[in-house]
């Protein structure tokens, strides 16, 4: 058994902690904000539990398939439907009424067609302009990409309630300052002895910590990794002005739109539950927007264009500028394994991507720590 320190409670630092006590070694799960979980968190406002940006659970991902194991509660979703979500300027994926032009947009994304716009719409809605993966495209097409009545909030808290359950240790407000050969030092102080650590952190934090153990190493090996940001806003709508349909994308300008209520009527009875979001456009080669504030305006500005009259129905909206959705590039999870380091997040390198990537690479980095401490 190892005594194993994991930094960060979000979906890998959570994912990490189940399956090394799985594993049979002893948790201590340490956070430096207040809360678990990460973005996967809600405000709950006049009936309206709004999210920091849209989140589609995959039915066949590693992270659905976790909550799903750990549950005695069965989850309720509801899929996006081809048929109610729209490209802009183009029209619905599978138009009804129109078997030709919905077998032509069928075909389109069966084959992964780049240059046809109703593949570049669900090729957006499915990474958030990062890294393509075939297997949640997949997971559109066949009606498996969802929905939770319980917002992400709830399946985080499926997975607290897990950890809780088996008895291990979660201490939030703890942040790390140095890892020194078999110590985790903290900020106010302490020094906490271990056999391994899993850094389930932000990109950021995390170079920071292995620059303490190895610089240079921590340096290259980050260097090829970037964030890639998003603004969104969420609102709770008196009325219904997407008409029933799903979503609206614009993959050309990296906007869309949904109604989660239209989605999964069980988050509410009436009105909508608007969320939208616009990634990228603040660097590289993609620099369209001159700041994260003008992003935000022009995401405003394309709900205007596609819901008139969402802003005059408001009953309560959050807003954020910029926030962290995906990466481009990746970190190999063990390159720091010889000092009993791994590394778990959507940053590090996975058959999968956002919320399964973490969760992924959470099973993962267990997984390493047993193969370099077995138990008995």
């Amino acid at each position: 058994m190892a005594r194993v320190i994991i930094v960060g409670a979000g979906i890998a630092g959570l994912s990490a902690a189940i399956h090394a006590s799985s594993y049979g070694h002893h948790v201590v799960l340490l956070e430096k904000s207040s809360r678990i979980g990460g973005r996967g968190t809600s405000q709950n406002v006049d009936g309206f539990s709004l999210h920091y940006g849209p989140h589609l659970l995959d039915k066949k991902g590693p992270f659905y398939q976790l909550c799903h194991k750990l549950s005695r509660t069965k989850l309720s979703l509801k899929p996006l439907r081809l048929d109610k979500i729209e490209a802009a300027g183009h029209g619905l994926i599978r138009p009804t009424g129109n078997i030709k032009q919905a077998a032509e947009n069928l075909r389109a994304l069966r084959t992964q067609d780049a240059a046809n716009p109703y593949f570049q719409a669900t090729n957006f809605l499915t990474n958030w302009g990062g890294k393509d993966n075939q297997k949640r495209i997949k997971s559109l097409r066949k009606g498996k990409l969802c929905i939770s009545n319980e917002g992400w909030i709830g399946l985080v808290g499926r997975l607290g309630a897990a950890l809780d359950e088996i008895g291990v240790l979660i201490e939030t407000k703890c942040e790390v300052a140095t890892i020194n050969e078999n110590k985790i030092c903290l900020t106010d102080g302490r020094e906490v002895e271990c056999d391994a650590v899993i850094l389930a952190c932000g990109v950021n934090m995390a170079k920071q910590l292995l620059e303490t153990v190895d610089e240079d190493l921590a340096r290259r090996k980050f260097a090829n990794l970037s964030k890639i940001t998003a603004s969104f806003i969420e609102a709770g709508i008196a009325s219904k002005p997407m008409a029933g349909k799903h979503a609206i994308v614009d993959s050309g300008n990296k906007m869309a739109v949904f109604d989660n209520i239209a989605i999964q009527p069980r988050l509410g009875a009436s009105g909508s539950h608007i969320s939208a979001i616009a990634v990228g456009g603040l660097n590289g080669a993609d620099k369209v927007y001159q700041s994260a504030k003008q992003r935000s305006a022009k995401l405003a500005d394309f709900l205007d264009k596609h819901i008139s009259g969402w802003q005059d129905n408001i009953v309560t909206d959050l807003r954020q500028s910029s926030i962290i959705v995906s990466y481009q590039g990746s970190v190999d999870g063990s390159i720091f394994a010889k000092n009993n380091i791994l590394l778990a997040g959507q940053w590090v390198s996975s058959d999968y991507v956002l919320s399964d990537a973490a969760a992924d690479t959470g099973k993962s980095a267990a997984k390493r720590v047993t193969d370099l401490h077995p138990t008995k």
